[in-house]
């Protein structure tokens, strides 16, 4: 006990040191993102390491269990969210054996990590891209009841930076049209649509724990489903096909040694490690308090902007949602004087680091011309958020006063333009 006190007080002291290493040695005083882990969350790691338990044990287990009851499903987790994607898809083959066709299809917005893509096409399906609401970021619900047709098997949303869209609505569009839905989440964990949390509306829905996401185990990520046939079929996928995956209860029943090496389906190698895990088993605890300070930063930063209506916008949240701020987009007005480019210029400049929102649309990037199988149309709401759209970052570590910098830094480049005009 006395050796874990003392590794506990040198880690923090340590990483206390490495943080002010890393404010004076950064490129910017605003970055996307900024480490929300300490000692604790490293200690969970070396005590794995000095136990010899590294690889998918107990931790993870426990932190499935925390994060299941506390957001409300049975959770697999996996080394990402892009796997997350990924396992949902394959599973959703099997969900629905029988009433496959070779050109079924799954329908997801234009705007989206590549990784929500990939994953069904990789599955088997074709994929039709629809446009999005440039007011809210996230599906544009005409659109997608626009685009169902008898291929259509289901639609995998993506909540964009903690925004849900008309969920209630699409949930009533997927049940008259019998269509299954999905929930790309890596953005938004935490988001609720009138008290009920994003990521339980469908059948399954993904999580991300990237280092500049909602919740940090590294790399990381989860799957979250209510159905248990689902979520046993999601184990075996995670892990080679492998019948030990199927429940706790059958992993102790005793069986000749040839049985415990059983395989009845194909399957990958998507395991976390309990590295990962232990930090989620911290960071878990922390989570309301990153949300709390998110919201807080985004309220501030939606206020200023509201001054600048006249050549900038940001996304409006929808009605009934609670939503948890991934980062803080920005558009550019189309008729402003100036262009997104020459914005991020200026805050990069002064040291507020800036990107594109995800990825833009991806009907123009060029991977997509490798790939017969995916289809679209006019997505001129993706466009607008491609050609006029940037974030900057919201992290809940961040200072009041590196806040206020940012919005005068913001302010000083805008009144300029209006002074000017």
């Amino acid at each position: 006990m006395l050796i874990r006190y003392l590794l506990r007080n040198i880690l923090s002291f340590l990483m206390k040191n490495s943080r002010l290493d890393l404010e004076k040695n950064k490129k910017y005083f605003y970055p996307l993102a900024h480490p929300t882990y300490n000692h604790l969350e490293v200690m969970q790691s070396i005590d794995s390491m000095v136990n010899f338990k590294t690889s998918m044990h107990h931790k993870v287990k426990h932190f499935e269990r925390l994060f299941g009851e506390k957001y409300g499903g049975e959770a697999i987790m996996v080394n990402s969210g892009s796997s997350a994607d990924l396992l949902i898809s394959y599973a959703l083959l099997e969900k629905l054996k029988g009433s496959l066709q070779p050109d079924s299809e799954i329908i997801i917005p234009a705007v989206t990590w590549p990784t929500h893509l990939w994953s069904p096409i990789m599955a088997g399906f074709r994929v039709k891209l629809v446009d999005i609401d440039p007011i809210t970021l996230n599906f544009d619900l005409d659109e997608v009841a626009r685009n169902i047709t008898e291929k259509t098997k289901a639609i995998f949303v993506v909540h964009l930076l903690g925004n849900m869209g008309k969920i209630k609505d699409l949930v009533d569009l997927c049940k008259e049209r019998d269509i299954i839905l999905l929930e790309d989440c890596c953005e938004a964990l935490g988001s609720k649509f009138n008290d009920q949390y994003v990521g339980t509306f469908g059948l399954a829905s993904s999580f991300s724990f990237f280092f500049s996401h909602h919740m940090v185990t590294m790399e990381g990520g989860m799957i979250l489903t209510r159905d248990r046939d689902f979520a046993q079929y999601c184990r075996l996928l995670r892990s080679h096909g492998w019948t030990r995956e199927l429940s706790a209860k059958q992993n102790q029943i005793a069986v000749p040694s040839q049985d415990r090496y059983r395989f009845i389906t194909w399957g990958f190698n998507v395991r976390p490690t309990e590295l990962q895990a232990g930090f989620g088993i911290e960071q878990i605890k922390k989570i309301d308090n990153f949300q709390l300070q998110r919201t807080k930063n985004g309220e501030i930063l939606a206020n200023f902007i509201k001054k600048h209506k006249d050549f900038v916008s940001t996304m409006q949240i929808d009605d009934g949602v609670t939503c948890s701020w991934f980062a803080f987009p920005i558009l550019v007005d189309n008729l402003a004087p100036f262009s997104r480019d020459q914005f991020t210029s200026y805050l990069e400049k002064f040291g507020v680091e800036t990107r594109p929102i995800v990825a833009g649309n991806l009907a123009r990037q060029p991977a997509l011309k490798k790939f017969t199988h995916i289809s679209y149309g006019s997505l001129t709401g993706a466009d607008c958020v491609n050609d006029f759209g940037f974030y900057i970052g919201i992290h809940p570590t961040t200072k009041i006063k590196d806040l206020k910098r940012v919005i005068q830094i913001m302010d000083d480049y805008l009144m300029n333009w209006k002074v000017n005009a």
